[in-house]
């Protein structure tokens, strides 16, 4: 019965838009689409019971919400920002309620996924490691994060081309992943030591802002607040708020840096020197005034979170070129997604390399070749292949992706969970990208945390340390 009213309700959503959109007030119909939103995420709550909260299609949902609807209905008050963003009521109308299908068909296919898959578990159960290892962890994370940006592998200061730097994903990947794992288990085991936690935070807060990467800057954030949700069960209200206040800090600093960065036709950076340069003469007050010319710090952040816009062009870009995506971004991919998660590049040089958002950005967005990639969320992705059925066919085959790492997780591997359901806040946009990437990430994690916790300290020493661990 709930899932006919959740399929009612949605269907609704899809012939009020299709149907009456130049008919009808432009609020009327989104904020219909909105309702039917929140009650589809309601009727799923009472349907998947007590972990819906846990659930990794609920930060999905999230990122739905601050995708399409939040920036939405704050953009549309203001011409300007409309005029910036070339508004068109369709476009955005048929995103949004696209994305009402695609957060119904997640949640449906994640309850079936729950159902039907058995439960399963990595082998080894994780205990706490001790602030030695943990130390370990941080050193080479921290050192791996510095060399990635100073060679100018990572970031908007690449100084490599974007087919190059594919080449150094895996290294990238390890000095930002494992240092949210370190901080992850930091904050689980040694809730405590807050000191630390907080200075960790900061730093690779720091490290995300001077490479101009606002998802590296906040993720660190995300993890110190989801952490002690999980273990606490209460909602951290100090961590939300130093996250609001560290989301407008990374937007400022790093638009700043960016504009700094182009105006200037740097084509990247090789020593720690210019990292500081560019940071420091981008952030003085004249040049930052420079970055904010045309619009202020608030509509600014609006622009950057909102993706109706950028999925509004791939469904104009579809219905006037017919639907496809690049080879390396077809979703057959998904099929071989295990074996590009564990064979690396050099024994499978046919491996496809991650660069769908610098295509739609160069061919579709702006029309030239660029160096910066643009999103335009699974959604946008899913209309690209095949229209509706695609945003269809992506959604499920996330919700069932979801299920099987629920399942294969929880609880025995709650922090190689944490980790999974902080990254899904901003996912990848073709499919394959995100089952290969979290396939690897619980890999890698798993073999370092079970290595770390093998003892090669006398055990009167794990004795105590262990003992500080619970307290």
């Amino acid at each position: 019965m709930l899932y006919l009213l959740s399929f009612i309700l949605t269907g609704i959503g899809i012939l009020a838009v299709d149907n009456f959109w130049n008919q009808t007030n432009f609020l009327v119909l989104f904020n219909l689409l909105g309702l039917i939103m929140v009650a589809n995420v309601f009727v799923f709550r009472k349907i998947i019971g007590p972990t819906f909260w846990q659930s990794l299609p609920m930060m999905l949902t999230i990122y739905v919400f601050l995708a399409l609807f939040i920036p939405t209905l704050l953009i549309y008050r203001s011409e300007t920002l409309k005029d910036l963003l070339e508004w068109d009521d369709y476009l955005i109308l048929k995103a949004s309620s696209l994305g009402v299908v695609f957060v119904q068909c997640l949640w449906m296919m994640y309850h079936l996924g729950i159902t039907v898959f058995p439960k399963t578990s990595i082998a080894g159960k994780p205990g706490p490691l001790t602030m030695d290892k943990i130390y370990i962890m941080l050193i080479l994370a921290l050192v791996t994060n510095l060399i990635a940006v100073v060679s100018g592998t990572f970031g908007i200061l690449q100084s490599t081309d974007l087919e190059e730097t594919s080449k150094y994903s895996v290294f990238i990947d390890l000095g930002q992943q494992l240092s949210l794992f370190a901080l992850i288990i930091l904050t689980y085991y040694y809730t405590s030591k807050k000191w630390l936690i907080g200075g960790l935070a900061l730093i690779l807060f720091g490290i995300g802002v001077v490479s101009a990467q606002k998802q590296a800057a906040l993720m660190p954030l995300f993890v110190v607040g989801v952490t002690l949700l999980f273990k606490t069960g209460k909602f951290p209200k100090g961590i939300v708020l130093l996250t609001v206040v560290g989301t407008l800090l990374a937007f400022v600093a790093v638009t700043s840096i960016r504009q700094y960065y182009f105006a200037q036709h740097m084509e990247g950076v090789n020593s720690i020197s210019q990292v500081k340069e560019i940071s420091t003469m981008a952030l003085n007050q004249q040049n930052f005034n420079k970055a904010y010319t045309s619009y202020n710090v608030n509509e600014h952040i609006l622009m950057r979170l909102f993706y109706g816009n950028a999925v509004g062009k791939a469904i104009d870009y579809c219905s006037k070129h017919g639907y496809g995506v690049p080879d390396n971004s077809a979703l057959y991919h998904v099929l071989l997604s295990p074996f590009y998660s564990v064979v690396p590049r050099f024994l499978m040089p046919e491996k496809p390399e991650a660069n769908f958002g610098n295509w739609f950005a160069s061919k579709i967005y702006v029309g030239y070749k660029v160096k910066y990639s643009i999103g335009i969320t699974p959604i946008g992705y899913g209309y690209m292949l095949n229209g509706f059925w695609g945003v269809v066919a992506v959604a499920g085959l996330l919700g069932l992706f979801m299920a099987f790492l629920y399942r294969l997780l929880m609880p025995g591997h709650v922090m190689l969970y944490i980790l999974v359901f902080v990254k899904t806040i901003l996912p990848a946009d073709v499919t394959w990208e995100y089952f290969a990437g979290n396939l690897k990430m619980i890999l890698v994690y798993w073999i370092i945390y079970y290595l770390l916790t093998i003892r090669i300290f006398p055990r009167h020493y794990l004795a105590t340390t262990s003992s500080e661990a619970r307290t």
